[in-house]
């Protein structure tokens, strides 16, 4: 089962956003006015930061895992306690 929580809980390399790595001749900037005015206003910023989101969305899932195990371990324990009193 740790092999399992392991590999879903590892760091995922993330792929490059194909929009913002263009580098072939036949994509060349024709109006750099243009995209200087685009990367000024924000524009795909939501895009541009994947990686700290994913980080942060995994660190609040390994969070809640954690507190989720740790009700589920004191669960145990007293419903343990409980069936230990009726004998």
């Amino acid at each position: 089962m740790l092999p399992i929580l392991k590999n879903r809980l590892r760091r995922h390399r993330m792929r490059p956003d194909p929009l913002m790595q263009r580098q072939k001749e036949d994509h060349q900037v024709v109006n750099a006015q243009f995209v200087s005015f685009l990367e000024n206003s924000g524009f795909r910023k939501r895009m541009i930061d994947r990686q700290s989101k994913n980080k942060r969305l995994r660190r609040i899932a390994a969070i809640a895992f954690s507190w989720a195990l740790a009700f589920g371990f004191v669960w145990v324990v007293i419903e343990s306690a409980q069936a230990l009193e009726l004998f």
